[in-house]
């Protein structure tokens, strides 16, 4: 009798331990006698299209010019970037689709896609694809039948927010790369085996996008760094499974827009994708890094811009001035400084290479002296004596400081060529050398192949690509050219 209710204890346990592996530690469904495990083949894309029109310049869309701070202006364009030559008509091609991404496959028990409704949900299951094969999240296990599968995916990485029979639809939003597609009338029938989908094309229901930031060549160092949003008046849609629709609704939002380690004269971020827009009001705002010079917040509103579906477009934001050259961290003058004594007015010389080297020159300046042919000598410098500062409309410039002066100098590359000091592919120098004063006027010094130029740590100037003092052999009152920086 013991032996027998032993027996009986050990019958029931191996029953509860079956009936306690009705979910694997995915959460998979309950397997049934009749259940099919849906696995699923390695997805594509339709590619995105090469529609190009004949005879135009990739489409271009709008652009918009505005002045910025410093004298750097911004022009923004949008246009349409095809992937292909010019063809008159639209053509696409099956392309992969980026490793790693996630995607959802959605079953509903009917033949058709017009039968798709709550009533006939029947489950989903999460795959992630892994090169070329795909991984299982969570399985999705059907019973004998005649299936549409919805699949779905917001083309990145991340697990897609769980899905209910509540509804037929699925949030969509700027940034996502959404893609789906439908596959109707699947006769599922091999009764506990598994079933692969395959063949699954996606189509995309957004529009590809970045931004192309550029400085002005011959003017600007390289963009190191940039970063930026983009803001659109859609930025949430409804994607529909009974009709294969997106629909945007109104109310503004902002992504991101983002550049791997830009260094380079010409940089494009990173791809980010965008809800349909008809005649949209877009504005792209940027902060980046210029010539090693930061500028923020320098933003510009395209109007009337449309972007379709299944189509790569592209923003031009081009950064340029005529005032100055942005290198070292600065915005550096056109040219040196100059006093006319007729007017009592200070200026800039438009050429860079401009320098008078001659006696009484009205290029060349004391320690902080404001006016030239002034032998003055003042050992503690103020603002209030610069004569950077007196060039109309004031405070718009400055000398600039010994720091500044070496930050320009590690950016120096090359030898001197035709007489000139070349710094970096941008700003050129001329040689100035400096002027003495005898007699109390100064008078022509020598110019050979020497760059002076004051700052406003006293006793202190360029010398080639060395910091030199001034004349301590004879003891006289030196006075040196000037190029002057925008003032912060």
């Amino acid at each position: 009798m013991k032996r027998m209710i032993r027996n009986m204890v050990f019958h029931i346990s191996v029953v509860l331990l079956i009936t306690g592996c009705g979910k694997d530690e995915e959460g998979i469904e309950n397997r049934s006698p009749n259940g099919i495990l849906i696995e699923v083949e390695a997805p594509q894309t339709n590619g995105w299209s090469t529609e190009e029109v004949t005879g135009t310049r990739s489409g271009m869309a709008k652009t918009v010019r505005q002045k910025g701070e410093y004298g750097v202006d911004m022009e923004v364009s949008t246009l349409h970037c095809p992937a292909g030559t010019a063809t008159e008509g639209a053509s696409t091609r099956w392309a992969n689709v980026d490793d790693n991404i996630t995607f959802r496959v959605v079953a509903y028990k009917s033949a058709t896609a017009a039968g798709i409704s709550t009533a006939n949900y029947a489950g989903y299951g999460d795959y992630k694809l892994s090169g070329s094969s795909v991984q299982t999240t969570k399985s999705l296990i059907l019973p004998v039948g005649t299936y549409t599968f919805i699949v779905y995916s917001y083309g990145n990485s991340s697990a897609i927010t769980a899905f209910t029979n509540s509804s037929a639809s699925v949030p969509v939003t700027n940034g996502q790369n959404f893609m789906t597609y439908v596959k109707a009338g699947v006769a599922i029938n091999n009764i506990g085996s598994t079933y692969t989908l395959g063949n699954i094309v996606f189509k995309h229901h957004c529009a590809r996008y970045r931004v192309q930031a550029i400085a002005q060549a011959g003017r600007m160092g390289a963009i190191t760094a940039c970063a930026g949003t983009v803001t659109l008046p859609r930025h949430n849609a409804t994607y529909s499974f009974t009709n294969n629709t997106l629909t945007a609704q109104d109310g503004s939002g902002t992504i991101n827009v983002t550049w791997n380690s830009p260094n380079a004269m010409s940089v494009y971020s990173n791809y980010t994708y965008l809800l349909p827009q008809a005649s949209a009001s877009v504005t792209v705002k940027l902060g980046l890094t210029i010539g090693n010079k930061p500028f923020s917040n320098r933003s510009a509103t395209l109007s009337g811009v449309t972007l379709n579906a299944n189509n790569t477009y592209y923003s031009n934001v081009s950064f340029t001035t005529t005032e100055g050259y942005i290198i070292g961290g600065n915005i550096w003058a056109n040219g040196n400084l100059y006093y006319t004594a007729e007017t009592k007015k200070y200026g800039i010389y438009p050429n860079t290479l401009t320098c008078s080297k001659a006696d009484n020159a009205q290029d060349y300046f004391v320690f902080n002296n404001p006016l030239p042919n002034n032998p003055e000598l003042v050992t503690t410098w103020s603002d209030s004596r610069d004569p950077c500062r007196k060039v109309e409309p004031n405070s718009a410039w400055r000398t600039p400081t010994l720091q500044e002066f070496n930050n320009l100098l590690s950016y120096a590359k090359g030898v001197p060529k035709d007489g000139y000091t070349i710094y970096g592919d941008v700003l050129k120098l001329p040689y100035s050398s400096f002027m003495r004063f005898t007699d109390g006027h100064p008078h022509e010094s020598y110019f050979d192949a020497i760059g002076y130029y004051l700052c406003t740590t006293y006793n202190r100037h360029l010398q080639n690509e060395f910091i030199g003092g001034e004349d301590s052999s004879t003891g006289e009152i030196i006075a040196f050219v000037i190029r002057c920086v925008r003032n912060k």
